[in-house]
C-alpha cells in the first residue's frame, strides 16, 4: 500500500499548485460541524471536517472545494504532515 496522496484525485490551480503543496503557496480551510467544535474545545481532537477548501496564495484562486466525506477522509489520512 502506498502511503502518499494520489494527486490525480484532486484539482490543481492554474499555475500548478496542488492540495499537497507547501504551506507557503497553499491555504487550507477546514470547516467543522458544531459537535466537532465541542470535541476540539474539550478534548483537543475531532473527527473529519465536513468541508475543506484549497486556495492558491500566489493567485488567490480557490481551486478545490471538498464536500465528499470519503475524499476528505482520504486527504486527511494521506496528506503531508
Amino acid at each position: 500500500m502506498n502511503n502518499t496522496l494520489d494527486l490525480s484525485k484532486f484539482k490543481q490551480s492554474s499555475i500548478g499548485t496542488h492540495v499537497d503543496s507547501p504551506d507557503s503557496v497553499l491555504k487550507v480551510d477546514m470547516k467543522y460541524s458544531g459537535i466537532s467544535w465541542f470535541f476540539i474545545t474539550f478534548f483537543g481532537t475531532t473527527r473529519i471536517p465536513k468541508e475543506v477548501t484549497f486556495t492558491c496564495l500566489k493567485t488567490g484562486e480557490v481551486f478545490e472545494h471538498l464536500l465528499d466525506r470519503s475524499l476528505i477522509e482520504y486527504f486527511i489520512t494521506f496528506r503531508r504532515k
